[in-house]
């Protein structure tokens, strides 16, 4: 069985950033401590999860800019460039731009 890897951030350590839609171009704050899927969800954000621990991919979202941390399990390097999966990343940069 897969499992999401281990990451050395808690949430205590990790930092705020924003999230931007850019199709409508609404932006979501993400605290600490927060998922992506979870604030677009809560913002009305139409996005299927499964696993929510990075192994499955089925939250797969493009990526247009700043600099995602990711910490799943599922996707390779070449989809890690273009793609995030939002159930379990964060952010290495103060905004991330989704193609949302």
């Amino acid at each position: 069985m897969q499992t999401a890897p281990e990451t050395a951030s808690v949430a205590s350590t990790e930092q705020p950033f924003e999230l931007i839609l850019q199709r409508s171009q609404i932006r979501l704050p993400v605290a600490p401590g927060e998922s992506m899927a979870d604030v677009l969800q809560l913002a009305g954000v139409a996005l299927e999860t499964l696993c929510e621990q990075g192994v499955c991919g089925t939250c797969m979202t493009r990526w247009l800019d700043g600099e995602p941390d990711h910490r799943d399990s599922c996707l390779s390097a070449d989809e890690q460039a273009t793609h995030v999966a939002v159930c379990c990343a964060r952010s290495h940069s103060a905004t991330l731009t989704l193609d949302l």
